[in-house]
């Protein structure tokens, strides 16, 4: 009898330390200006919302209801951060052509290269964006021969190399260096049907420290420091190594004027790096007025710790 009512408090209170840490992780992840490490936890709403819904069947069922409404209180509060990406903005504009585009960060050391190629070749894309890439990786997928008859491209050795293919002719293009690290990003101007789109892609680091997490915004920052750096409609594809509820991301992202492709179609995580349940969507495709956004998904897994995004797209106008 003793023992089976030390195991209860024992049980009670594990189940209290959880719903302790759920809220700290909750409430910290709004915080993550004042401090790197806060920053990190905003990425994990989904998780947040899953654990507050378990824990919330725990109390209901023990019929603990002070700590039901803590933890449902987090959930509500997780659950309104995530709902907004399944509403579209506007209904998509299915008139005008479209065109596909390709975004994947495949990582350098992945040695699936033929696998990653008949994702990209089945993906019917018009355009490739890819991150991490070395020349092996270039050289291997010769995606030239599926058709990509221009490209841009920065292969290096570390996991920063990048590139984009195109199908339609590049007008013209320039890489730009975001950081004293000399990390590059891709700008390339592609006429569709009479318009003019520019095409942006970037890989940012990971934010492992505060050093790092301070290089992370500031490239994000020197991509649209100057509002008339990138004529509209123009968007921006890459890894950006943080979600859409980061609170500088948020705030860049509004500032930019930029609207996040999911918006209608989910979280659609792509990022594994820690476990599959821990999946984040770390992998953006951002556009502007004159953009809509047809269609959105993840694409299958290539051997990467990132699944591809494959976006079907319109210009306005056309």
């Amino acid at each position: 009898m003793h023992g089976t009512s030390f195991l209860d408090r024992l049980f009670w209170a594990g189940t209290h330390v959880a719903a302790v840490g759920l809220a700290a992780a909750t409430l910290g992840g709004f915080l993550g200006r004042l401090w790197w490490v806060l920053d990190l936890l905003s990425h994990f709403r989904v998780q947040y919302l899953g654990a507050a819904v378990l824990l919330l069947a725990v109390y209901a069922l023990g019929k603990r209801w002070g700590w039901a409404s803590l933890v449902a209180g987090l959930a509500l509060l997780n659950l309104g951060l995530i709902l907004p990406l399944f509403f579209p903005r506007q209904a998509p504009e299915m008139q005008s052509p479209a065109y596909r585009l390709f975004l994947s960060n495949v990582l350098t050391a992945n040695p699936q290269h033929e696998r990653a190629r008949r994702v990209i070749e089945a993906s019917d894309a018009d355009f490739v964006a890819l991150l991490e890439v070395s020349q092996r990786w270039l050289d291997d997928l010769n995606l030239d021969a599926l058709g990509y008859g221009e490209r841009v491209a920065v292969p290096r050795g570390d996991n920063f190399g990048i590139a984009l293919y195109s199908r339609y002719p590049i007008a013209d293009s320039q890489i730009l260096y975001l950081s004293k690290w000399g990390l590059p990003a891709i700008v390339a101007r592609v006429a569709l049907g009479g318009e003019m789109v520019t095409l942006v892609v970037v890989h940012t680091v990971p934010p492992k420290t505060g050093m790092l997490t301070r290089v992370r915004n500031a490239q994000m920052a020197a991509l649209t420091d100057s509002p008339a750096r990138f004529p509209h409609p123009w968007m921006i594809a890459g890894d950006f190594n943080a979600t859409s509820w980061s609170p500088y991301f948020g705030a860049w992202l509004k500032n930019a004027d930029l609207q996040d492709s999911r918006r209608g179609f989910g979280v659609q995580p792509t990022w594994r790096g820690l476990h599959p349940l821990l999946a984040v969507p770390i992998d953006h495709v951002l556009v502007s007025d004159g953009i809509r956004v047809r269609n959105r998904r993840v694409g299958p897994d290539i051997g990467s710790d990132h699944l591809p995004v494959i976006l079907d797209f319109s210009v306005a106008g056309q």
